[in-house]
């Protein structure tokens, strides 16, 4: 054998050798070191990672949902967005509805769009006022006039439990410029009336998107906004069709003016591993038959996702 070949043999030898090392080194420690690791909530596209259990055909699906949601008619409105590819389906997504507790959500990102402003994390006391009391959702109305709460904690009552009093403590916090900010951010178009903002269900996951690929707010304030969404104590609807172990990041909402009108939302994105999905629902009904329509639609998502 020549030098020349016996050379290129030995540093054949070694690449071969060093690529087993890694391999083993990557199947059973390399996750620990992935970005996901630190915003696991976030999209793996703006982390730079690559993976290809992408689904592509959702034909049997989309027919699936349609006819299922064909009794209910005007009554009920979902859009599904398979984020991966970002396919999606929808019955009545373009139809508005009142965001009611939904337009918590904007409201807390301008918050964070504040504090990334000014570069300043401060978690300031906030004193509740007569104005400030909301008995018609949430806890936090029962401290009383008087009772300080911290920033954070009146963040985290507005969305994991979808307290009135805490949200009304945030927004004045919140400068118009701000606010202004996301809402131009976001793919809504945004009406106001008598009983407040108007959305549709599509245009409501555009707000959860925009915190899933961190395009109105840095990584580290959409992935903790994701987390607290995680957490939401209301499971009896959209998370109600999937596995326990299955994270679901989820604002649920509820409009009942003057006791016309009843209805139930509960928009979020479900992390099934490397095939997330947004999916808003909407139902004008009592709550009993709107936890029955979300969860059934919500288990035949998951299903169809989980199961290809």
């Amino acid at each position: 054998m020549s030098k020349h070949r016996f050379l290129y043999s030995i540093l054949l030898a070694i690449s071969i050798f060093l690529n087993i090392i890694l391999f083993f080194k990557c199947e059973f420690g390399c996750e620990n070191n992935l970005p996901s690791n630190q915003y696991p909530f976030l999209a793996r596209r703006i982390l730079n990672e690559n993976f290809n259990d992408i689904l592509v055909n959702f034909l049997d699906l989309r027919t699936d949902l349609k006819t299922s949601v064909l009794p209910f008619e005007k009554t009920f409105s979902f859009y599904f967005e398979y984020l991966p590819t970002g396919t999606s389906i929808g019955v009545n997504e373009k139809e508005e509805f009142y965001a009611a507790s939904l337009f918590k959500l904007p409201v807390i990102m301008s918050y964070y769009r504040q504090l990334e402003r000014l570069k300043e994390r401060n978690d300031p006391i906030l004193t509740i006022q007569e104005e400030d009391i909301d008995k018609e959702f949430g806890d936090l109305w029962k401290k009383g006039v008087g009772y300080k709460i911290k920033m954070s904690d009146a963040i985290k009552l507005a969305i994991t439990n979808s307290d009135n009093t805490a949200i009304r403590l945030v927004v004045p916090q919140i400068t118009e410029n701000d606010f202004e900010h996301v809402y131009q951010a976001l793919d809504i178009d945004l009406r106001t009336d008598d009983g407040g903002a108007r959305l549709t269900t599509k245009g409501y996951t555009s707000i959860l998107k925009a915190l899933y690929f961190s395009s109105v707010l840095e990584k580290k304030d959409s992935q903790e906004i994701l987390d607290l969404l995680t957490k939401t104590k209301f499971v009896d609807k959209l998370p109600a069709g999937v596995p326990e172990n299955i994270p679901v990041a989820h604002k649920i909402g509820v409009y009942n003016k003057n006791g016309e009108n009843e209805a139930y939302m509960d928009c979020g994105i479900v992390y099934f591993p490397n095939r997330p999905y947004a999916l808003c629902m909407l139902s004008i009904s009592d709550e009993q038959t709107a936890r029955e329509r979300m969860r059934l639609i919500s288990k035949k998502v998951y299903d169809y996702v989980s199961a290809k």
